[in-house]
């Protein structure tokens, strides 16, 4: 590992040293090589740009203990004649030691280098003055192609020599993805046959380099791109044949960390943890998934359970969506995959928490995934198959500005688990356990204003179980089948209007239709099915260089059929076990219309260093027929270059549960629940790639949900307040290394009633550490791992029974609310991948060990009909998932 990576892991897992320390002694050793922090691009001497030269120029620099450049010596230098490159003139010998004082390259270096700024080398932690080589190379532009032949008269312009003619081109390409790469230098040149010499093009936009009127033979042939291993090759040009090759250059590495980024969006929000797929699809512990990894940061409970749970707040308190759209479930069966493969996310953004006031109905966390930008270029397409599933994804372009994509993704785990079950268990699958996805993207830009983008999404998971005894499982159970099916479809169109660089407006249009069953033979049943209508429109105005204000408006609507025979089901605080089976309600409504409207403004402001982004939301819930005011406010100031302040406060609401608004099940005349978020944090960026931020929060939460005697059922009498700490030390792809620690500090909190007494929430966990880190080997190695530390879910004890003659039943005396927690979670996951690169496509095989040393974590536990003794319900065990993806 290098220096910066073990730097790195001293800043993440070690304490920070005091700033003073002792001086090292003269002779101790370098622990940290001075590194490049402003680079100062020297001047081309024009005199060297005419007679087309190219120079290198070798220099020692001494650097002070501060990183400042104190001398600048010249050691030597070398010219190299003509249009050819360094390396080209080295093969054919031309390269020469001369004083290039003429020509200006010594001075233009040395001025360079005396402006350029460095981070300090370490000898033991402590700064020092070091003395360094620094070789600057001088690399000529391409020259430009000779102009096209004249479309003037010849009878009146005497005739111009035309450019020749092309006899040998061709076009470059990525070996493994077939990308075009854009700005190689691609060299011929002759060195037998009585003729030497050579020639350079840089390939275009379009990959393509063109050579004119070569002299018919054998010509080597060398292709150099940066990032790149050197191509060499050699070509016969024939007389008065056109010779057009393709070449696949090999990147230097193809780890999924080295991506181009194209632009950094602001920050105006406290805390905005954005991920990009190419980060995300190898965290270990995550089997690929782009949503499963959300788990990992700060904030963020362990659900166990294909939820996520930020802050304390329960999973419905956070909203999920799609490019602004709200999806009604994230995850598949189980919580091993989400529905959205990593082949259609571009990226995920995570908010907390005082998230935008474009977002609302939601006083947890938002979640928001965005779809990838097709690329009409060419054909791509991905296979992957593992232990748990298959996918496929298949992109192609239409013309040259539109492009559409294919994906689907089917899970056959059912078929795994059906055939290790035994012939004579007590529970059978009738239908095993199966998900599947499928999607459909597409995107058009007719000009450089206007472009339309579609998305469609569908989710379908089923399984039924077969009791052979079902009074095994509860005494109250009259059926032995059980079935649970949910699906849903997602189409969005969305158009981006952009008439200036200073105005944009963003349309969104999204329709959908959800079902959703349950069943335990004919004792219990839940079915919905509705459809649901969303519109949000964002208009942005740059009105001066300092402000930025945005006018947006957030609609959706449902219509719904909802029939429901089963108990009153558990409320938050309510012990899962002493329901009473018989005691059964009954409700049915169909053509159920509701809708919720929001009206939004908010502003970026820039005065200097500070940032103040204010906003008021405007929230009409048709449900609970209730208005809402929102105001937020973020602020960000920047200290010095590496330090960041920032805060944020903002009232959220959000409407109460379907089932709380029923009036067999709730009370209809429920308010909507307000929250009041508070974040102070800081940003500390040491080094470019390590970033360091803390985070202080508090929620206040009211009008929360509680069950009450009936008539009423439940009424907005409960009372919140989660608060804690997050820390999330992050180290960017450096040095072949990347990883990041969160650690979350947390307490959640609640009273049912005014004079209730104060308790957990379900979802409160204390301490939550995760660290993951991926380290990229050569020859295409990567190796990481995933540990988490966690505390237990709080849970209600069992300390008594009762037998209750009416039903044939003990009935449990339950102890305080939530005044036990399930033991100490910990579970280490391992991932290994190896990619082999072919032509015109990849194959990458890869390992993934969860829980790699079979820690035995306790989920809950199962009770014996009377309540006397209890075993645990254990997580999974050590599990190992293979899989191999081709892509091309």
């Amino acid at each position: 590992m290098k220096h910066t990576a073990l730097f790195t892991l001293a800043l993440l897992f070690a304490p920070v040293a005091a700033s003073a320390q002792e001086a090292p002694p003269e002779d101790a050793p370098i622990t940290k090589l001075p590194k490049i922090k402003e680079f100062v691009e020297a001047v081309y001497p024009p005199t060297a740009l005419r007679d087309r030269m190219a120079a290198q120029v070798v220099l020692q620099i001494d650097l002070s203990a501060e990183g400042s450049v104190e001398n600048v010596i010249v050691v030597s230098s070398a010219t190299t004649a003509e249009t050819l490159s360094a390396t080209t003139a080295e093969i054919l010998g031309v390269v020469r030691s001369s004083t290039i004082t003429d020509w200006g390259f010594v001075a233009s270096a040395t001025t360079a280098v005396a402006q350029m700024t460095f981070e300090p080398a370490e000898a033991g932690g402590v700064p020092v003055p070091v003395r360094i080589p620094f070789t600057y190379n001088f690399s000529l532009p391409p020259q430009p192609l000779p102009p096209p032949p004249s479309t003037v008269s010849t009878a009146t312009v005497a005739e111009e020599p035309g450019p020749g003619i092309v006899n040998f081109s061709g076009t470059l390409r990525e070996r493994g993805t077939r990308t075009l790469v854009v700005g190689a230098v691609v060299t011929v040149f002759r060195t037998e046959g009585g003729e030497a010499g050579g020639y350079e093009a840089v390939t275009n936009d379009e990959g393509k380099f063109e050579f004119y009127d070569l002299t018919p033979g054998q010509w080597k042939v060398l292709a150099e791109a940066p990032g790149y291993y050197p191509l060499r090759t050699a070509e016969t040009v024939v007389v008065n044949q056109a010779t057009d090759v393709t070449y696949y250059i090999e990147k230097g590495s193809y780890n999924p960390y080295d991506v181009v980024v194209e632009a950094t969006r602001v920050k105006k929000e406290v805390n905005r943890r954005t991920l990009t797929a190419a980060e995300i699809v190898r965290v270990p512990g995550t089997l690929g998934d782009p949503v499963q990894v959300v788990e990992n940061l700060p904030g963020v409970a362990r659900s166990g359970g294909g939820q996520i749970i930020v802050r304390g707040s329960g999973p419905q308190d956070t909203g999920v969506y799609v490019d602004g759209v709200e999806i009604p479930i994230i995850y598949h069966f189980g919580g091993l995959k989400s529905v959205l493969p990593a082949d259609v996310i571009d990226s995920i953004d995570f908010y907390p928490g005082n998230f935008s006031v474009k977002y609302g109905r939601a006083t947890g966390g938002v979640f928001d995934g965005h779809i990838r930008r097709l690329k009409p270029d060419q054909l791509h397409g991905a296979l992957e198959v593992s232990l748990l599933d298959s996918s496929l994804f298949l992109e192609m372009p239409i013309g040259d500005n539109a492009a559409i994509a294919v994906a689907g993704r089917r899970s056959y785990i059912g078929s795994v688990i059906s055939a290790v079950t035994p012939d004579d268990a007590s529970v059978s699958l009738v239908s095993a356990p199966r998900y599947y996805d499928y999607h459909v993207l597409a995107n058009w830009r007719p000009s450089a204003k206007h472009e339309l983008r579609f998305y469609f999404l569908g989710s379908d998971d089923i399984f039924e179980l077969l009791f052979e005894n079902p009074a095994e499982i509860s005494p109250q159970f009259q059926s032995a089948n059980l079935s649970l099916g949910t699906n849903f479809q997602r189409g969005t169109l969305e158009y981006n209007y952009t008439p200036s660089e200073k105005v944009r407006n963003k349309l969104t249009l999204a329709v959908g239709r959800d079902a959703l069953g349950f069943r335990l033979g004919d004792q219990f049943r839940f079915e919905l099915e509705s459809y649901s209508f969303q519109v949000r429109n964002a208009f942005d105005w740059e009105l001066e260089d300092w402000l930025t204000v945005t006018f947006g408006v957030d609609y959706r609507a449902f219509l719904a059929d909802v029939e429901v025979l089963a108990p009153r089901p558990p409320r938050e605080g309510e012990p899962v076990g002493n329901t009473n089976a018989t005691d059964t309600l009954f409700t049915k409504v169909e053509g159920v219309w509701d809708h919720a409207i929001a009206p939004y403004f908010e502003a970026v402001m820039q005065f200097g260093d500070l940032q103040l982004v204010p906003g008021v939301r405007f929230d009409y819930f048709q449900d609970t027929d209730s208005f809402s005011v929102d105001p937020r406010i973020v602020a960000r100031y920047k200290l010095t270059d590496q330090w960041t302040a920032k805060a944020g406060v903002g009232v959220v609401h959000q409407a109460p549960e379907p089932v709380d608004t029923d009036p067999v099940f709730g009370n209809p005349n429920l308010a909507l629940i307000r929250g009041v978020q508070y974040s102070l944090g800081a940003e500390w960026y040491p080094l470019d790639h390590i970033k360091i931020d803390g985070t202080v929060f508090y929620k206040d939460l009211q009008d929360l949900v509680v069950r009450v005697p009936a008539p009423v059922n439940v009424d907005n009498i409960g009372l919140g307040q989660v608060y804690g700490f997050e820390l999330f030390l992050e180290h960017k792809f450096n040095d072949n290394f990347r990883g990041w620690l969160t650690y979350t500090l947390n307490r959640a909190q609640r009273q049912d009633g005014p004079n209730e007494p104060t308790r957990l929430f379900d979802f409160d966990q204390t301490h939550i550490l995760a660290i993951v880190a991926s380290y990229v080997l050569p020859e295409n190695w990567e190796i990481g791992l995933r540990w988490r530390l966690v505390s237990g879910n709080p849970y209600t004890p069992f300390i008594d029974a009762v037998y209750n003659d009416a039903i044939d039943q003990y009935d449990p005396v339950s102890g305080p609310v939530n005044s036990d927690r399930l033991p100490l979670f910990h579970q280490l996951d391992l991932r290994v991948d190896k990619s082999w690169v072919f032509d015109y496509w990849k194959l990458t095989a890869y390992l993934s060990l969860i829980n790699s040393y079979n820690r035995t974590n306790t989920e809950g536990f199962q009770y014996s009909f009377d309540y006397s003794q209890r075993t645990p319900i254990q997580g999974l065990p050590i599990f190992p998932i293979l899989g191999v993806r081709g892509e091309f």
